[in-house]
């Protein structure tokens, strides 16, 4: 398999796969050609794109496209809470609550656990004057957290990047048990966060609509976890009660349609990665993890 920006491995079985969906066609054009940047950058970026687009999945003539999408996909149907009749839109499905069961939880206290199911970057040690390119994406770091004072808690530390693909669970969790901030919503853009771009560096992340909250967690320090907005995600949800204790992977929030991200940095020497996800983000593929699993260890 020749590799490719959207390839990912599987950490189980060791394969490496492509993803269902990449970059081909319209958001291809739009992302690497002059006339489509400009498209985006003026136009298809905006909220109101991303809204509309929102607000016609969510209506109930959109429920016949929910089978041919889970065929497609080959999306699990046996992990959703509810009959895939039940739904009633397109939108509803996308956002769909599963077994929890189907997800166990890394119980081990010393274990940080991925929030999400996703596609994981580990970056075990970024510097402050260090350039970190995601995927074609420019990740900077007081830009994506909104505050250059808070950025500096976090030089030197780790970065964990999960992206996440139209047909994955779209909840997120907490990583550790702690006790969460409020959430701090940062206004932006829509652009897609999946690396449709090939030909330039974009600081996309930190341009998008997106939601920061400080987690005070009791084995890995104060996470900045972050949520970024992206084409066709109109919202980010959350539904956890600020400064209130929250046990290890409780629920968090979820994400409406669409692909989208999830960003959590740590202090320096708080956390060990895991080898696996560091060597491969090294050889620049993805690993697929589940909400649960563990991906690093406290120092």
């Amino acid at each position: 398999m020749s590799r490719s920006p959207f390839a990912f491995r599987e950490r189980h079985t060791g394969k490496l796969k492509v993803d269902p969906i990449y970059a081909a066609g319209f958001l291809d054009w739009c992302y690497n050609t002059n006339p489509g940047r400009l498209l985006t950058r003026s136009f298809l970026s905006r909220y109101f794109v991303s809204g509309a687009y929102g607000w016609y999945y969510r209506r109930r003539w959109t429920r016949h496209l929910i089978r041919p999408f889970v065929h497609a996909m080959g999306i699990d149907l046996s992990e959703v809470s509810k009959p895939i009749d039940s739904f009633r839109s397109f939108s509803e499905f996308i956002s769909r609550r599963i077994d929890l069961a189907k997800r166990p939880i890394d119980r081990d206290p010393t274990r940080l656990i991925s929030p999400v199911d996703g596609r994981l970057l580990a970056y075990p040690e970024v510097n402050a004057n260090e350039k970190l390119v995601v995927k074609g994406n420019r990740l900077e770091r007081a830009q994506l957290l909104g505050r250059s004072e808070l950025a500096t808690q976090y030089d030197g530390g780790a970065v964990v990047v999960l992206r996440l693909y139209l047909n994955d669970y779209h909840h997120f969790h907490f990583p550790d048990s702690g006790i969460p901030h409020e959430p701090r919503a940062i206004p932006g853009r829509y652009f897609a966060v999946s690396p449709y771009s090939r030909k330039w560096e974009v600081p996309f992340y930190a341009h998008n609509h997106r939601v920061v909250t400080l987690f005070d967690s009791d084995h890995f320090g104060t996470i900045a976890i972050v949520e970024v907005g992206a084409f066709t995600v109109g919202s980010v949800r959350q539904s956890f009660c600020p400064r209130a204790r929250v046990s290890k992977g409780q629920h968090k929030g979820f994400f409406e349609l669409g692909a989208s991200l999830v960003v959590m940095l740590f202090q320096p020497a708080i956390v060990r990665l895991d080898d696996d996800l560091c060597e491969n983000t090294a050889s620049g593929v993805e690993t697929f993890v589940h909400m649960g699993e563990g991906i690093g260890r406290n120092l």
